[in-house]
């Protein structure tokens, strides 16, 4: 597999920078983000790890003592994560929200849609684009290594130029052969994927270690801004929801229009009423012209 391009050198330049990302599809800056935030994050999850009996922390790298990871059982991990704010806390901090704001040109609004990446021995994550499920932000993903992450731990790896041929269903992509670019990736290092881009989570091949990232999502400043906050009312053909603004959003629900469930699931609009998509459910919806093209549960 090839190694992925550095990008470090079009900092200064963010006509080239801009011009590579739309070419490529991605971006690789290396120890660009505060290593010591990044490292926090990463000994919080193993923290939490050790004390759910999942991981031995006593090495360099995190030990996987946990057997297989069900899909339920990372749903939970998600869940004690996310209590914590840790990828909230991050990029607030101010050189990492000062990086983000000189790439795009402007500070940035991250969206609640963070994932992180817990990737025991044999596990790997399969080819995907961001945008086919979450729909509608005009989002670039900015994938965070939590830890030295080498060869035998696997890591990210983007199919360069895959992007512009849009979003579509995994078994109806074009041949990726030749496409695929990764790297061994430091603490302080962030790739920066176009929505569209083809991306995997490569093959953990390490026999015990455990891989730790984190995903972050931030919309292009120019775009309508996500909207987040409890449902007020939501029937077949509309969608009322109390932003964290303070503001009521009402959105138009069409047949275009993605209706998730919090398992992805997707959710017909005559089923809404029966659905969680209830009021008093916390939800993102990204929109264009007062249209919902998607509502998801958070």
């Amino acid at each position: 597999m090839s190694e992925m391009r550095v990008a470090n050198e079009l900092l200064a330049d963010p006509v080239r920078l801009r011009a590579r990302f739309e070419r490529d599809g991605y971006l690789l800056f290396r120890d660009v983000l505060a290593a010591d935030a990044v490292r926090a994050v990463g000994e919080e999850l193993v923290s939490i790890l050790a004390s759910q009996g999942l991981v031995s922390s006593g090495g360099p790298v995190p030990a996987w003592i946990g057997g297989e990871l069900t899909a339920s059982g990372e749903h939970d991990l998600q869940e004690l994560f996310n209590k914590q704010a840790l990828w909230e806390s991050l990029v607030a901090t101010p050189a990492v929200a000062g990086f983000f704001a000189q790439v795009a040109g402007a500070p940035v609004g991250f969206i609640p849609l963070a994932r992180y990446r817990v990737m025991p021995p044999g596990g790997a994550t399969g080819i995907h684009q961001d945008a086919l499920l979450n729909p509608g932000f005009a989002m670039t993903t900015a994938w965070i290594p939590l830890m030295g992450i080498g060869e035998e731990l696997g890591g990210l790896a983007v199919a360069v130029g895959s992007h512009c041929w849009g979003c579509m269903a995994p078994e109806s992509l074009p041949p990726l052969r030749g496409l695929w670019r990764s790297a061994a990736y430091g603490v302080g290092d962030v790739v920066l994927m176009h929505e569209a881009l083809v991306h995997t989570g490569l093959a953990n091949r390490s026999g015990c270690g455990l891989r730790l990232s984190v995903d972050v999502r931030y919309q292009d400043p120019a775009a309508p801004a996500a909207v987040v906050g409890p449902i007020v009312a939501a029937d077949a053909g509309s969608v009322r929801i109390a932003a964290a603004d303070g503001s009521v959003v009402d959105l138009a629900v069409e047949d275009s229009t993605l209706l998730r469930a919090s398992t992805g699931a997707r959710i017909a609009r005559a089923q809404v009423a029966a659905s969680e998509l209830v009021p008093g459910r916390r939800v993102i919806a990204s929109r264009r012209d007062g249209v919902a093209v998607m509502v998801k549960p958070l």
